[in-house]
């Protein structure tokens, strides 16, 4: 049994309170503040970017011994140990959003035709938790917006699944770092990879863009943001924000070489370490709120904002969280906030679906954004205590109960639920990729009020570089 360090569940709770702050701030304080609202939309980016590295350091402080031990035995343990994590409380609220969600209810009501952005076709993702895995334009939206309330939130416990997947193959790499240099090496190379992601999307956004409109629609490609591929690739897409939590890994094999050389870092270097990371959050939060917004095209910090721009200074913050002796490690070990911290995944899921049922008008004078921050404060409360109350009464007697199940279980039994397992996943995989090459054959652009024959007609006039394309005006909107 690894020794636990209470100041990486302390950070979950501020991961999750930036995450609901944000989504509070888009709802309560939308008004005539741009740099306001530019800076709300980064407090969530960055709690996304916490939960995703830290996410990679506890897995492998607390598994990745196991798994690179015995993994045939650990590996299934490991998944179920997972899915009763996760799975419970995210399957209930999906199902509460499902049947009372302010965008489907009425439609099974019959009273109105389904919104846009609702599809029953994603149902068997969503459950499976592959939402994220594939692109598509379902309904006029991609799969990660639809829901409305629960889809704004879930994406993430897809992308999660991902990495949870992934990290039994990772393991055997990660077990052969033993020392902190190898660590420190390991760690800037998943950051570069990263980097390396976001630089190859900003030298082919144009390319990018324009096999978007052709396969998908308008509202895939630039100037539209929230359904683009773009934003897909660098934000929800497992296969990029992957290597920050397998920076995270690195974190954890750093941390671990500390100990068995029984090496403590001085608190001093522990606390610059902090004050640096939280300096470059700070810089991004800045720069964000004071450069000109994007149009149809995109700079390598718009892009790198999504993912590593966050995750590198996290990175620096964690690594003295870590350490008890550091003022981040004594800091986030409060007891108040340890005790947060558990319910962090409830209040996650939930704070969204809390904010969806308060009225929601714009301000516009000082004294109405006051009132807005007091109505924000007493939702974000309210979402706060009943997440602890779903900790307590849903999630963790269901994390016991499915993990005692397995355990209670025969050999057989078990090697049967995992032979099940993947079989269902994979079949689920290949729908998903199925059902995503079948949505880029074009249809998407005909449903969108394109004819075909005239995208084909502008394709041909569209130059591939997108700087070329905007100074000559061809703009999505002008499609």
């Amino acid at each position: 049994m690894v020794k636990q360090i209470p100041a990486l569940t302390g950070i979950r709770f501020v991961a999750a309170a930036a995450v609901a702050l944000s989504h509070g701030g888009s709802l309560f304080l939308e008004g005539t503040s741009l740099a306001l609202d530019i800076s709300i939309g980064t407090l969530g980016l960055f709690g996304m970017s916490v939960f995703f590295t830290l996410s990679g350091f506890v897995i492998q402080y607390n598994y990745g011994s196991s798994i690179a031990g015995s993994p045939r035995k650990a590996i299934p343990e490991f998944l179920v140990a997972r899915i009763a994590r996760i799975y419970p409380l995210f399957v209930v609220l999906f199902l509460v959003e499902l049947l009372t969600g302010p965008m489907v209810w009425p439609w099974l009501l019959g009273t109105k035709a389904a919104a846009e952005g609702f599809s029953w076709h994603i149902v068997p993702f969503q459950l499976g938790m592959i939402q994220t895995w594939f692109f598509a334009n379902v309904a006029g939206a991609a799969p990660v917006w639809q829901y409305e309330e629960i889809g704004i939130v879930s994406w993430s416990v897809s992308t999660e699944w991902f990495f949870y997947l992934f990290f039994p193959l990772v393991c055997p790499v990660l077990a052969r770092i033993r020392t902190a240099p190898a660590a420190i090496l390991c760690a800037i190379g998943a950051g570069t990879i990263e980097l390396g992601i976001d630089l190859a999307v900003y030298m082919l956004q144009g390319r990018i863009n324009l096999f978007a409109l052709h396969a998908y629609g308008t509202g895939a490609a630039l100037p539209n943001w929230k359904n683009t591929l773009l934003l897909w690739i660098v934000y929800f897409s497992p296969f990029c924000r992957v290597w920050e939590f397998v920076l995270g890994c690195c974190l954890a094999k750093l941390h671990e070489a500390w100990l068995a050389q029984d090496f403590r870092p001085s608190r001093a270097l522990l606390d610059i370490a902090a004050i640096v990371g939280v300096g470059a959050i700070g810089w991004v939060f800045w720069f964000t709120a004071h450069k000109p917004p994007f149009g149809a095209a995109m700079s390598l910090f718009d892009i790198g904002r999504n993912n590593i721009a966050l995750a590198a200074p996290i990175a620096l913050i964690l690594v003295a969280a870590a350490q008890p002796v550091s003022s981040a490690g004594r800091l986030l070990s409060a007891r108040w906030l340890v005790f947060l911290g558990e319910a962090s995944f409830a209040l996650y899921l939930v704070h969204i679906i809390i904010y969806q049922r308060f009225p929601v008008v714009r301000w516009e004078t000082a004294s109405q954004l006051l009132g807005h921050l007091g109505a924000l404060a007493l939702a974000f409360t309210l979402a706060t205590c009943v997440a602890i109350l779903l900790h307590f009464g849903l999630e963790v007697p269901a994390r016991r109960r499915i993990r005692s199940c397995y355990q209670a279980a025969s050999p057989e039994q078990r090697r049967r639920l995992v032979r099940l397992g993947s079989i269902g996943l994979a079949a689920l995989v290949g729908a998903a990729a199925t059902y995503a090459l079948r949505d880029a054959a074009g249809d998407a652009v005909t449903q969108s009020g394109i004819s075909f024959g005239r995208f084909c007609h502008v394709w041909r006039q569209l130059p591939l570089d997108l700087g070329a394309w905007q100074r000559h005006g061809c703009g999505c909107s002008s499609l």
